[in-house]
Formats: structure tokens, sequence, C-alpha cells
């Protein structure tokens, strides 16, 4: 890994808060001349100081800061920072903010996702950086701070931070409301590591648009009407209905005619459980399927006829992230299984993990075949993210799912850009799981300029 210059604080109560000491040895390593005005940045905040080297100061990268300064730039002592130097800039960070919902929950205070942004905050702190995760509807305008949450030995600390250089967005969705927040920030020069979500069919119009996954794509409809449904299952007997902006397999749809049957049979999952029905006709159908589809945009996707683990379907998950060097690589690869009857694999409905090397074994005992698969999903996933990130705007991670027939071809499902990596813990892939926490906080080091 790229090793970073990183610097330790020093207070001093009687020193002029317009003063900012550094050792020699740091200004060496930052090509600082002797004596000159500088800007002093943390976050989007910054001060204009006069810097002083000192040669008398024995502690290798330290600097030395009024104590006063130093708790409104939100810098503590005896703790390593990060530091960047441009021109006549000193950054110090950078400052991450990590945007996600709230809980109630004092002990969980972001719910389920609680446990991951800790890990975040943790990885970032030993990398030098400043973190803290918040909610958007936390942030004061007016002063150019947020109230948000650090992680300290004793657990979670509220406090006030600078608005942030880089966030790292977290939410489940976007509102009009969070969006024109989201606006706000980036006009206020604040980066995001990934663009806002987009939808299944964007994402699949992106997709098709480069020629070279063409042959890795199912085919793919909106729904505009119910004979749209009707004539892919007479070209395909079984579909997929997929609401455009849905997410972990929620409000899926499955539906099968056989040529010489003269009903459509169909299975959903409703808030848990799962539903089976039939319909006599395509009227029928639409009305049965009502009460799950609601108002909601669908695509219609052909079915895959997708490997199988003692008759659950099996799909891969992969976790695609940038990293300091600002390029796409796979960070890991999994397979979810899910659970017995669903339709989907997702983790979050039940499913489960099986590491991959494990699922080609069993299913192609040719070793390459089993090599040729895995150079399949590598270039499907990595392609299919920088296809979409031409079109969507910088990104740093996306999970990818793709489907492995029964002939060993693959097949692009979809792309999130709020993966979840809970499968690298059930396969038993500890060091996949802290690589894919530690990755994004190195690409906002990138991002910050760092």
């Amino acid at each position: 890994m790229k090793e970073f210059i990183m610097l330790v604080v020093k207070l001093r109560p009687e020193q002029d808060e317009k003063e900012l000491i550094i050792s020699s040895d740091l200004a060496a390593h930052l090509s600082i001349g002797e004596e000159q005005d500088i800007k002093l940045q943390v976050g989007r905040n910054y001060k204009n100081v006069f810097l002083k080297v000192s040669p008398a100061e024995k502690n290798r990268h330290t600097i030395i800061i009024n104590t006063s300064l130093a708790r409104r730039m939100c810098i503590s002592p005896n703790r390593k920072y990060a530091v960047n130097a441009r021109g006549n800039t000193m950054q110090i960070g950078p400052v991450v903010g990590i945007m996600a919902e709230n809980s109630r929950d004092a002990k969980k205070p972001f719910g389920g996702q609680s446990f991951f942004i800790k890990q975040l905050l943790q990885s970032g702190r030993a990398l030098g950086q400043i973190c803290f995760a918040f909610s958007p509807f936390s942030i004061d305008w007016k002063s150019k701070s947020i109230h948000g949450y650090s992680w300290g030995e004793k657990g979670w600390i509220q406090g006030r931070f600078p608005l942030p250089d880089v966030v790292y967005p977290r939410e489940k969705a976007y509102s009009p409301v969070k969006l024109n927040i989201r606006r706000r920030l980036e006009n206020m020069g604040v980066k995001f590591l990934n663009p806002a979500l987009i939808g299944k069919w964007q994402t699949y119009r992106v997709i098709t648009q480069n020629p070279s996954l063409v042959p890795f794509i199912p085919d793919t409809r909106l729904i505009n009407s119910f004979s749209q449904v009707d004539r892919m299952i007479k070209k395909y007997t079984a579909v997929y209905l997929k609401p455009v902006a849905g997410s972990q397999g929620r409000n899926i749809i499955r539906v099968v005619k056989k040529k010489n049957d003269s009903f459509y049979q169909y299975q959903y999952q409703l808030n848990g459980r799962l539903v089976k029905g039939s319909a006599s006709s395509l009227a029928q159908l639409r009305s049965c399927l009502k009460p799950v589809m609601g108002n909601r945009t669908y695509i219609a996707q052909k079915q895959i006829n997708l490997l199988q683990s003692a008759g659950n379907i099996i799909d891969v998950r992969i976790l695609v992230q940038k990293d300091h060097s600002g390029i796409w690589d796979v960070t890991g690869m999994a397979c979810r299984v899910g659970r017995p009857g669903s339709i989907t694999s997702n983790i979050s409905a039940g499913g489960s993990g099986q590491k991959l090397e494990t699922t080609l074994r069993e299913k192609f005992p040719d070793k390459e075949k089993q090599q040729e698969i895995i150079e399949k999903l590598r270039f499907v996933a990595v392609e299919a993210c920088r296809t979409l990130e031409g079109a969507i705007g910088s990104s740093g991670e996306m999970g990818v799912d793709i489907g492995i027939d029964k002939g060993g071809q693959v097949w692009f499902i979809e792309a999130n850009l709020r993966p979840a990596r809970q499968v690298f813990t059930l396969i038993g892939e500890k060091e996949t799981r802290l690589l894919s926490v530690k990755r994004p906080m190195l690409y906002c080091r990138y991002l910050a300029g760092f």
C-alpha cells in the first residue's frame, strides 16, 4: 500500500491562534518553506495562519497549534492524522462523513448499518482521517457544521463536525429533499463516493450500450401493459417481474405459463410470507398481482436457468471497488443461495452464502471451465461498473449480481450502488470483508486529493 504522510498534533494554549509551528522533518516531507502564510484546511473549514518551521521540535512529523483553534477545527492531540500540502494550503484529514438514516436506538444510532458504519469509522481513523456518521437532516447550513457520531473506546460519541471533504452515501433511498441536500453539499465543494441510486431499467439501458456486454444481458423490457408480460411469457415460458426502484429482492414476482397450460402460475413474497397462486386470464393475473405491484413501475426479464443447490437458486455477488489508486478492482466474489422455495437469493430474505470455488468445483469439474467462468465474471462485473460510471458519474463501489446458468454462461442481473457485504462474513472470508470496508475509505482519500 502507498505510504501516506502522517502527523501528530500538539496543543499549546498560549500560542497565537494565527500561528502554526511544524517540525523541520515534516516541512521537508511536505516541501514547505520556513516561514509563510498558509491556509490550514480541515474539511470545508479553513483558517489563515502563519507557518513557522521549528528545528528544535525533535518529534518527527509534528505540528503545534493553539488549543482553541484545534477544538474548532475538530483536531485532537496525541493522535495521528494524514496531511497533504498543495500550494499554500495544508490539509489535514481528509474529513469523511458517512451519511445514513438515524434510528432512535442509542446503541445502534444507524439501525442495522451501525456495525458496518462503526467499522468504517475505525478504518478511516487508522488511515489518519477525521470520520463521522450523520443523518442528512442534521446539517447546520448557517454554521457550516454537522451534528454527527464518531466512535471511541466507550462507544458512540455525539459531536459537531465540519462539512466533510467527502461523503460516503449509505441512505436507503433518495427523496427530492435528500437530493436537494446532496446538491447543496456538492455546490459547497463536498465530493460523493457514489452518485444517487438509479433504477433497474436505467441500469439495463446503459449496460446495453456497451457491445461487449450485450451477450451477457438477459432480454429485459419495461412494462407498459400486461400484454408485454404475456408476450414475454409466450417467448420464454417463465419471466421475472422486478420493480424498477426495488432492492433486497422485495416485490419480485415469478410468472410461469407452459405452452399447453391454460393457467398462469405466479409466486412472490409479501411481508416474509411466500404467496403462490394461479390465474386463468391476463386480466385475472393483473388483478392477483396488484397487492404486490401496487403502482410501481416494473420491468419483465426472462428467467435464467440458474445453478441450484439442493433445489435453491444460486447467483454470484461481486463487490467491485476503487481504492487510493482510483482504479476499479474486484474485492471479492461469493455465491448467494436462496432459502428453500424462494425465487430470489437475497441474504436479507433468508438466503445463505457459499464460496464461489466450492460451487464451481461441484457444478463444473473441468478446471479450465471453472477458470473460464471466473474470468467472465470478473470481466462482466468490472466492465459493467466502468460502463455505468461513464453514464451516471464518478463512482467508488458497486455490488454486481451475476447469474450462472447450467451451461456455464454468465448473465448480468443488476448493479447496486449501495452494496451489502454480509455474504463474505457468512462464508468465512474475514479478510475480504475487512478489505471491503477499507477500500472505500482509501478512495475517499483519493477523492479529497491526498
